[in-house]
């Protein structure tokens, strides 16, 4: 497990880096980080380095592999602990809702006032649960 702070913030004019994704894109870690890092027994993490990426007990793994090992044996944890582990383990992070855009939820969650406006057409940023959907019944 990493002793390194995990590096966030502003790191530039205008740029920020969100928790976990200025670290480990180049990183390689070993079985015994991995386990002592997602708290698990490192044989569990030898058989998941054997089953899902046919890597030996001396086998490293990098910052995506580690994250798909992360899914396999700790997927049952809450996402925000499963992210915790990857960023004290030092392996990149990326957000959960990078890719969602507005609101920075997931699609067709956002609230009505983050979803389409009547200036904008439907289709153009609906939300199935906003109110100007008009697959919704009016109350």
């Amino acid at each position: 497990m990493s002793d390194t702070p995990i590096r966030a913030g502003i790191t530039g004019p205008g740029e920020y880096v969100p928790a976990g994704e200025a670290q480990g894109q180049g990183a390689r870690f070993t079985a015994d980080q991995v386990a002592g890092a997602f708290g698990v027994a490192v044989d569990r993490v030898h058989r998941a380095m054997q089953g899902e990426f046919r890597l030996d007990a001396n086998g490293h793994v990098d910052s995506k592999q580690v994250q798909h090992l992360a899914e396999v044996i700790i997927g049952d944890l809450p996402l925000d602990q499963q992210q915790a582990a990857l960023m004290q383990l030092g392996a990149f992070t990326p957000r959960a809702d990078q890719a969602w855009g507005l609101g920075e939820t997931a699609p067709g969650e956002e609230s009505d006032r983050l979803a389409a406006s009547s200036d904008v057409l439907e289709d153009e940023r609906a939300s199935c649960r906003a109110s100007h959907d008009p697959s919704q019944p009016s109350s």
